[in-house]
């Protein structure tokens, strides 16, 4: 049910900056088949623990490529 409302959410944030059509969180919950009600009881919910440490790592990541001038991986090429 999450990864609906994360996208209902997703689609709502990116439609309402690029201002191109909105398409209205009711016709998303009705397309996906889920309640508003529900959706903005989600969207109400702090965040978790491990949404949290999803967020903190997404960090490390990016710093750890933007560190390593973005070859973060394997360096060099096959032998």
């Amino acid at each position: 049910m999450s990864d609906k409302f994360e996208f209902i959410d997703a689609e709502y944030a990116t439609s309402t900056t690029n201002m191109a059509e909105i398409s209205p969180v009711a016709k998303m919950c009705d397309w996906l088949e889920v309640s508003r009600s529900g959706f903005y009881e989600w969207r109400r919910r702090p965040i978790s623990a491990t949404a949290r440490r999803r967020e903190d790592l997404k960090l490390l990541i990016t710093k750890s490529f933007e560190d390593s001038d973005g070859t973060y991986g394997v360096a060099g090429s096959p032998a």
